[in-house]
């Protein structure tokens, strides 16, 4: 059985997926909910539906941070809710549709999970392009775009309690996957530093209210970004190749290198590619996600 949403403040709720660490929130307030990237089985799906009844809390939005397939699952347990979305989200599912029903059939062939195909992307009601609020009378939620790791991602904030849901990025278990541009990866984490962060919550991993875990898992990741522009911009000047670039950042430091080192190999010859390499035969860096 799916275990229930643990409450993290006065107003959210996580749940946890047996999957990928996949964190699912609920804002509740004054008996109306705001869903974010509700997650991931059917059986899950249903047990947060199940619990939005028991608190007598009515969803009244859906916001989906960014269009990779594991975070698209939700709407087909809350139809009818309006789903909200940044601008580029259109973007992403426009090149992608096919891809990610595929992917999302792949796993649940996997994992032998019935009833979890996708097949077209869910089509959002709300769509904003930088800043957006979110709100019941005196409470609100602020969404920002957050590009870096996917295009369209984006950011949801309660400035009265200081919670961020940071979508995939700011994991303890995961290092920042960029899949986007690095340059995007760099700004968002700049702005993330300006908020006041007393509650975080990663897309993947563990919660935390621990105010120096917070600052590391920050500082962590704007080191290894630091870190792999100064490698792959001097591999890039001095005309290497994307294989001699991954060598020469093979000593870099990043977080659970047993489970990262395939995506660190990926970010830095998606860097490579966006500071000048040369592109050689095949597909590098993140544009393998795509490929069947």
């Amino acid at each position: 059985m799916p275990h229930p949403p643990r409450p993290l403040t006065d107003t959210l709720w996580v749940a946890q997926s047996r999957f990928f660490l996949t964190n699912s929130g609920l804002f509740i307030h004054h008996g109306e909910a705001i869903l974010i990237d509700p997650a991931l089985t059917p059986a899950e799906l249903a047990a947060l539906a199940q619990f939005l009844t028991v608190q007598d809390a009515t969803p009244e939005a859906l916001i989906i941070t960014h269009a990779h397939w594991d975070h698209l699952l939700g709407p087909r347990e809350f139809p009818g809710v309006p789903v909200v979305v940044q601008a580029r989200y259109h973007e992403v599912v426009g090149k992608h549709s096919d891809d990610l029903s595929r992917q999302v059939a792949a796993w649940a062939a996997q994992e032998q999970i019935a009833g979890a195909a996708l097949p077209i992307p869910p089509q959002p009601a709300i769509v904003f392009a930088d800043d957006f609020l979110l709100g019941v009378d005196d409470w609100r939620l602020e969404l920002y775009h957050a590009p870096g790791h996917a295009p369209d991602q984006c950011i949801v904030y309660e400035p009265a309690s200081g919670t961020l849901w940071a979508a995939d990025q700011l994991s303890d278990v995961e290092i920042p996957l960029i899949s986007d541009r690095l340059e995007a990866y760099e700004r968002t984490l700049d702005r993330l530093a300006g908020l006041e962060i007393r509650t975080l919550i990663p897309g993947h991993g563990t919660p935390t209210t621990d105010p120096a875990a917070i600052r590391t898992r920050l500082a962590e990741d704007r080191a290894y970004l630091a870190a792999l522009r100064t490698q792959v911009t001097q591999a890039v000047q001095q005309g290497r190749t994307a294989e001699e670039t991954v060598a020469a950042c093979a000593g870099l430091l990043f977080r659970a290198p047993e489970l990262n080192a395939g995506y660190h190999r990926w970010n830095v010859e998606s860097v490579y590619l966006e500071l000048g390499g040369q592109a050689g035969p095949g597909t590098l860096g993140w544009e393998q996600e795509w490929v069947a």
